[in-house]
């Protein structure tokens, strides 16, 4: 099995890891304001943002902790999908009332911040693919993502008919599937 390889932004974890206050100011200062930006855009105010902000990081800490912790991307791109996890957890409760996901000191379950770290890489790969599709193509699948009736979509498309609309659409989901498993990534996925 090949040996993981430590990101050149493993320094943030060593300085969590150390207490190191100079490298808490950095992440506060270089990362806070994205997440900020993320809660507030979201239903949230400053306050939500500095909470969801440090359930991360204690979250990031506790798996640090672990011998076999390895950052193998940037710090960002590994903050920013707990992050948002925990906000969507928090509306989710505000919402509906009903606690999920939560262990005894109250953060969130790191077996499940993979699961979403896993998740949002898939995703981030298909946006990529999906970009690469012709306008059309992204037109008419965005339209099924809408729910909208083959017939209305033929219409708003100029197709000729609801058959060439489901043809077309067929054509275009059978393009971006091809276009994601061609990517090397997708395999890791697996």
């Amino acid at each position: 099995m090949e040996q993981k390889k430590a990101h050149k932004e493993s320094f943030y974890i060593e300085g969590m890891l150390k207490d190191d206050p100079f490298i808490g100011r950095e992440i506060y200062d270089k990362f806070y304001p994205k997440i900020e930006r993320l809660v507030t855009l979201n239903s949230g105010g400053k306050t939500d943002a500095r909470d969801v902000f440090q359930d991360a990081l204690v979250v990031i800490y506790k798996k640090a902790l672990k011998p076999d912790f390895i950052l193998t991307c940037p710090f960002y791109n590994f903050l920013y999908p707990i992050c948002k996890y925990i906000w969507l957890k928090k509306l989710t409760k505000k919402s509906r009332s009903e606690v999920t996901i939560q262990d005894d000191a109250g953060f969130i379950d790191e077996a499940n911040i993979e699961t979403v770290i896993h998740e949002t890489e898939r995703h981030r790969l298909y946006r990529e693919k999906f970009a690469q599709l012709g306008e059309k193509c992204q037109a008419i699948i965005n339209l099924v993502f809408e729910k909208k009736k083959m017939r209305e979509i033929a219409e708003l498309l100029g197709y000729n008919n609801e058959k060439t609309a489901k043809q077309q659409h067929y054509k275009c989901k059978q393009k971006l599937i091809k276009l994601v498993r061609e990517d090397v990534r997708f395999s890791e996925m697996i």
